[in-house]
């Protein structure tokens, strides 16, 4: 967002607050300059402009929780559950986020500049705990959730949350890149791209694409793009030094050149707009015989309705070049309380709710969410109700994250442009990774 930008939304955020304006035209303005709908609908209630939701009957807290976008249903359930039977004299009032994360982005920002408390507790992506929390947004978690008790969950999630030696944010569930194949079509699932490639092309006649993933500028492309990357054995950033950008490297313009090389033929050139939703839509539809995505499209793929439930599994994200690993890059979501929340003990009750054993289980029966709490690897329940469990931890061991950097929204927005402008076929994969090097290197130099 631009200055001329910010301005004129501070000054909306004002007027609105001082019911010196109407909705209508706060959501007329917001819009105008730059924000979605969503965002700016969020934003509303968020500066006190709707009415909100009345939480609890008598006394009891309400605490509003803006979560990530879930559409399996689980998150509402658990809310319900934790409504019905909490004694801690505390009502949640969920609200769902939009499904694309940079937009959830922006509503945080946005949110958080105004120094609104009407969100208490925030889902935040595995990538942004450093950055709220050195601009004072989160409230430090440390002497409210022990040590002892951090050890029980994964150790990369804990990892996620911390900073400054600060607990920032609680991992409420990890997440890595899976490949989904149709093993009514194709008897064994491919280990290289190459692989992938041919035996989309062989099966053609048997589903409307090939091979669908993230392909629209916003994160999830970043999440792809490293994926394939990692897979050539390339990097965006020196694992040894943040300072130093290795993204122009041979094995750079192999993993870009194969990409680009799917779009048009075993994906269709719409892929260029695809987020997770709309492939696990098409998936469940019975319109892809391979599709990227993460282990929440599991349970919904085999849910009643879905068209390939029961005919599909999943595999290690393929590798290629002279590599001979695949790499999923890992995702998740953390809880955080808002440092500007008025509620600040009751949202830890309700956060605690979400970390215990029983609410984990939920998630990762319920919605095949990958919680962080790690005893939850090894329940015979999960696992029995859940098969995707058994097959998720040798992939999470070779998962890696995406580039680490204090500067890393700059980064992620860089890396969307160039690599999308590659995909559209804009510019060849040479000229698009010259000018990522070039700008990143600009970026994390400073």
């Amino acid at each position: 967002m631009v200055p001329e930008q910010r301005e004129a939304l501070d000054e909306i955020i004002v007027k609105i607050r001082a019911g010196r304006m109407t909705r209508r035209t706060f959501l007329e303005r917001a819009v105008a300059i730059g924000l979605s709908t969503t965002v700016a609908g969020s934003l509303l209630e968020a500066c006190g402009g709707s009415s909100g939701t009345s939480g609890g009957g008598g006394q009891a807290t309400n605490v509003v929780w803006q979560s990530e976008n879930d559409t399996s249903g689980t998150y509402p359930a658990m809310v319900d559950t934790y409504n019905k039977t909490n004694k801690d004299n505390v009502h949640v009032t969920w609200r769902n986020g939009p499904s694309n994360t940079d937009q959830m982005l922006t509503l945080y920002d946005n949110t958080l500049r105004a120094r609104s408390g009407n969100i208490d507790v925030m889902s935040i992506d595995v990538v942004y705990p450093a950055e709220f929390s050195s601009n004072g947004w989160t409230v430090d978690l440390s002497s409210k959730w022990p040590a002892s008790d951090r050890a029980n969950y994964l150790p990369g999630p804990i990892k996620s949350c911390t900073y400054n030696g600060q607990i920032a944010a609680a991992p409420l569930r990890t997440d890595l890149g899976v490949l989904y194949y149709r093993k009514d079509i194709v008897s064994t699932p491919p280990t290289t791209f190459n692989d992938l490639t041919s035996m989309a092309k062989s099966n053609a006649s048997k589903t409307k694409y090939g091979y669908i993933w993230q392909g629209s500028q916003y994160e999830g492309l970043v999440c792809d793009f490293v994926e394939v990357l990692y897979g050539y054995g390339g990097a965006i950033l020196d694992p040894t030094n943040s300072k130093k950008v290795v993204v122009n490297s041979p094995e750079g313009v192999q993993a870009l050149t194969e990409m680009v090389s799917w779009v048009g033929t075993i994906s269709p050139i719409s892929i260029t707009t695809f987020n997770e939703e709309q492939c696990r839509q098409a998936f469940q539809n019975g319109d892809a015989i391979f599709m990227r995505n993460w282990p929440y499209a599991y349970a919904l793929g085999n849910a009643s309705g879905s068209k390939v439930a029961g005919k599909f599994d999943i595999h290690s994200i393929p590798y290629g070049g002279s590599n001979t690993t695949g790499h999923s890059a890992v995702g998740g979501w953390n809880m955080a309380i808002n440092a500007y929340s008025k509620n600040t003990d009751a949202s830890w009750t309700f956060i605690k709710y979400m970390l215990s054993a029983p609410a984990q289980k939920v998630l990762a029966i319920k919605g095949s969410f990958t919680p962080a709490l790690k005893s939850v690897y090894n329940d015979p329940e999960v696992q029995s109700k859940q098969p995707l469990f058994t097959k998720l931890q040798p992939i999470l061991q070779n998962a890696l994250p995406r580039p680490v950097s204090p500067v890393y929204p700059d980064l992620s927005n860089i890396v969307q442009t160039h690599i999308h402008q590659a995909l559209t076929k804009s510019v060849s994969p040479a000229d698009a990774l010259s000018a990522l090097q070039s700008e990143l290197q600009t970026l994390v130099s400073k």
